[in-house]
């Protein structure tokens, strides 16, 4: 009873680091990105717009291993209107910090959204990313991150071996990756994962 306990409390935390968002809110998040029908009417502006903000980094990327956050502090908010989630994010994905929730992977091949090069986010299936295998192309996924807010589209989505690391490479564009254990209704060590690759739309 005991250990069942202690589980049950870690699935219990890492579950509520997860908000449900209404059908207004998740809205709010999805059209405060421009239609592609506004993008063209407006793309010189748009297009000076982005470049003003991205120019002085572009050259450069700063991996997340060089970034001063404390492994297990909340770094972050990932929000997914499709499902209408909003998930608290946590420095780190080792097996401790995704026992909090949804953990943004540190290395020399990664950055933060603010790095300008490729993003990673792990979450468990059975915890935080239970509903990820309804996620499309062209869907958004939307990161705030140290006062600003990032929205990607999903490009593709895959699943592979659970031991391939091949989704952790470093990318010349911005990029967010989302990662889980795969089959999610899968009991046990699940033998695969899925991935969700996106590109990014805007920053604000």
């Amino acid at each position: 009873l005991t250990i069942f306990s202690y589980y049950f409390l870690e699935w219990y935390s890492a579950r509520q680091s997860a908000e449900s968002l209404t059908t207004n809110e998740a809205k709010q998040y999805e059209t405060s990105t421009p239609s592609k029908e506004n993008e063209t009417q407006n793309s010189n502006q748009t297009e000076t717009e982005t470049e003003t903000t991205l120019q002085p980094e572009e050259s450069v990327q700063i991996p997340a291993s060089k970034v001063n956050h404390q492994l297990g502090d909340k770094v972050a908010y990932l929000i997914i209107p499709k499902i209408q989630k909003k998930y608290s994010v946590y420095w780190g994905a080792d097996d401790k910090v995704l026992k909090k929730g949804v953990g943004m992977f540190v290395s020399d091949l990664t950055t933060t959204p603010s790095g300008n090069g490729h993003t990673v986010l792990s979450g468990h299936r059975d915890t935080v990313f239970t509903e990820l295998g309804q996620l499309k192309e062209n869907d958004q996924l939307i990161v705030e991150y140290e006062n600003k807010t990032y929205t990607y589209k999903i490009n593709k989505h895959w699943i592979t071996d659970s031991e391939d690391r091949t989704v952790i490479v470093e990318k010349s564009e911005p990029t967010l990756t989302l990662t889980t254990c795969y089959p999610f209704d899968y009991i046990g060590d699940a033998p695969d994962r899925y991935i969700i690759e996106s590109s990014l739309l805007s920053i604000r």
